[in-house]
């Protein structure tokens, strides 16, 4: 199977968790990249801006944060967060050719070395582009088959916890019934989990599947989404009257005359989608870093919201995320104890004393988003607050416009859509 989880077994188990999370940076311009830069010149290495990858082809590895967890009902766990300082648009390519493979496995096994020295329980996550390195993790245990059984090693790459926030984020924005949503990147692992939960947990009109079309002759990518349609069919609860459909052209799957829908997911990364692929009145998840909507005022009349990263509450991390020289860091660049969903499921999961195992490969069981949710309301974790282009709006400003710009008086839209207007200027460039 792609993804697989061990019971937890019967073991001299230590009270002192740790969290190993790797990663790399995002993008120059994101606040991260800037903290990264400043924990690189603290060790007295080269910022990002200057090159990252040394002569050997090798670029290291930086323990990036360092804080503690204190859940509101589990095992106070130690979090570290490990960077390969190389910027996505570097990573990417070298996950795919097989490079960022070794940076990332060399993270890892210095890890479960300290683990095994110091004689603590570790759980490891895979963040951004290491996931694609590591084929989602599945490559590191197929590559060291000695810790897959190890009771005291887990591993996760965390998507699930992802889809389940962007999930609470789409309850909290009104959507719960007979609405039109769009899946854009279906077959990828977020898009591909998304795209069932969607049907087995709301009760929507239609959900469409877009991925990428083939080359000329081909039908490998039409293929799998159909696969993926199956699949979507059969975690439909009895009865739905949920349509299922395909598409392979993003810019035309969410406006098709008659067709266009209520919401669009985003959940693959390297590509752009822009207000005129957005039917007006329509809401945009963009669970994408870097993200997949640029602020245009163009979007005008549509809501565009950040979604995949979660709050915490501020006592269940009592010291932020650790320090950077003399300043204790609260915003990674998303919000005040907002952190990536990916990296709050692998807490989650290491401050649970009923779970071990791995989480690994492509294809997420169901399960783990609906566990995912109620080990977050343990944590003390939720979906972060609507955010649009770093203006910060209400919830309840979220559902009236939802409820607004689905009914079929123009007037009352209207009035939403001058309401909001202010707001899409201001984080509008132009």
């Amino acid at each position: 199977m792609n993804s697989r989880t061990n019971p937890l077994r019967p073991g001299n188990r230590t009270a002192y968790k740790r969290v190993i999370f790797i990663a790399h940076a995002l993008i120059p311009e994101h606040a991260s990249s800037e903290l990264i830069n400043q924990r690189l010149l603290e060790t007295g290495q080269e910022p990002l801006e200057q090159g990252s990858i040394g002569s050997d082809g090798r670029p290291g590895f930086i323990k990036w944060l360092d804080f503690p967890v204190q859940p509101k009902d589990g095992q106070m766990v130690r979090v570290q967060f490990y960077i390969i300082p190389v910027y996505g648009g570097e990573f990417l390519p070298a996950a795919f050719d097989g490079r960022a493979y070794a940076w990332c496995e060399r993270v890892a096994l210095q890890a479960i070395h300290q683990a095994s020295i110091e004689g603590y329980e570790l759980t490891i996550g895979w963040g951004a582009a290491t996931k694609i390195a590591t084929n989602h993790g599945r490559k590191f245990l197929d590559q060291h088959p000695e810790f897959a059984d190890v009771v005291e090693f887990s591993t996760t790459h965390g998507d699930a916890g992802t889809a389940a926030l962007a999930l609470q984020a789409i309850a909290l924005a009104g959507f719960k019934k007979d609405f039109r949503v769009a899946v854009i990147g279906a077959n990828g692992a977020i898009g591909d989990v998304t795209s069932r939960a969607l049907g087995h947990y709301f009760r929507p009109t239609s959900i469409t599947l877009v991925g990428k079309p083939d080359d000329p002759g081909k039908t490998k990518k039409r293929d799998r989404l159909l696969e993926l349609a199956g699949r979507v069919t059969e975690t439909l609860p009895t009865g739905s009257k949920t349509k299922v459909e395909i598409h392979q052209d993003k810019s035309t799957a969410c406006v098709r005359p008659g067709l266009e829908v209520d919401l669009v997911v985003v959940a693959t990364n390297g590509m752009k989608l822009y207000p005129s692929e957005v039917p007006m009145g329509a809401v945009v998840i963009d669970m994408t870093a870097p993200p997949a909507c640029m602020p245009h005022r163009d979007w005008a009349g549509r809501l565009v919201l950040t979604a995949g990263c979660g709050e915490f509450e501020s006592n269940v991390v009592p010291r932020g995320f650790g320090t950077i020289g003399a300043k204790r860091v609260f915003d990674l660049g998303m919000g005040s104890h907002v952190i990536w969903g990916c990296t709050g499921e692998t807490i989650a999961r290491a401050s649970d004393s009923t779970w071990s195992g791995h989480i690994a490969g492509t294809i997420i069981p169901l399960d783990e988003v609906g566990w995912s949710n109620k080990a977050f309301n343990r944590l003390g974790f939720h979906t972060q607050p609507p955010l649009m282009f770093g203006q910060r709006l209400a919830w309840d400003r979220v559902r009236r416009f939802v409820y607004d710009a689905r009914r079929a008086k123009m007037p009352r839209f209207k009035r939403v859509v001058t309401a909001l207007d202010d707001v899409m200027r201001r984080a509008a460039t132009y």
